[in-house]
């Protein structure tokens, strides 16, 4: 394995959401001899591109990884927009908010806002999931055309999705009839899916003018709400990106 081969590695468990990795996860996850994983870590450290906690001796991103993050992912107004929609959503709930986009089949986080409730879930801008298996990644599918959804997943309604987890859709036609219901909805919710013990709901954007495609969601515990506290979230973020959608002259939220 060249060393290439083995930053790549490293950085996709970052990916994936892992907020800090110790000296073992790395070894095990991507099973790696002891000696291997250790010069890895080292040399990533000593580049910049991780940081070590002195007291848990825990890898976590590092400062050049952020700064370069930070250049790539630039903001957009768009953003903007939809970063003062999060904040107003953050204070409000208390809970982790945040934006999104599409890549492929694939959402990125772009931004993410801490929310004041003691238990939060958290996961660093720059990570990736697979959008089949989320509630954001739903909510950003909504707003495809037909033309671009078959584009990303085919047209045979039988062709098999990657198992993300607890009930979420295994074939391109069940991802199209949730993708449907939630076009419909106009908000997607997911609670012990993908992420068992995590819940969401998530809406969508789309500026008229340049095709740039956002989704806003409010993450939670699933321990932090009942059917009736979701019902209030739900509610909460559809009437704010509904608002954004009609600042931007969004069809969608124009309707």
């Amino acid at each position: 394995m060249s060393i290439l081969d083995g930053v790549q590695r490293v950085l996709s468990l970052y990916a994936e959401g892992a907020a800090e990795l110790s000296f073992t996860d790395v070894a095990q996850r991507l099973s790696l001899p002891k000696s291997s994983a250790s010069r890895l870590l080292n040399q990533m450290q000593h580049y910049g591109m991780l940081d070590q906690d002195a007291a848990t001796r825990r890898y976590r991103p590092g400062a050049l990884l952020s700064q370069a993050v930070r250049a790539g992912m630039a903001a957009t107004p768009l953003d903007e927009a939809c970063r003062k929609v999060l904040t107003r959503l953050s204070d409000d709930s208390g809970l982790t908010a945040y934006l999104s986009t599409l890549n492929q089949r694939e959402t990125v986080v772009l931004q993410r806002l801490n929310g004041s409730h003691p238990v939060q879930v958290l996961a660093p801008p720059g990570s990736r999931r697979a959008a089949s298996g989320t509630a954001m990644g739903r909510a950003l599918l909504s707003r495809l055309t037909q033309a671009e959804f078959d584009a990303l997943y085919g047209v045979d309604p039988a062709q098999p999705l990657p198992v993300e987890g607890k009930d979420c859709p295994a074939t391109v036609g069940e991802l199209a009839r949730r993708v449907a219901q939630i076009r419909a909805d106009r908000c997607g919710v997911a609670i012990d899916q993908a992420m068992p013990g995590i819940g969401a709901v998530a809406a969508a954007v789309r500026d008229p003018a340049n095709g740039e495609l956002r989704g806003l969601c409010l993450s939670f515990v699933s321990f932090q709400a009942d059917a009736a506290r979701v019902a209030t979230l739900r509610e909460s973020l559809m009437q704010q990106v509904a608002a954004l959608g009609r600042e931007l002259n969004d069809p969608f939220w124009l309707a």
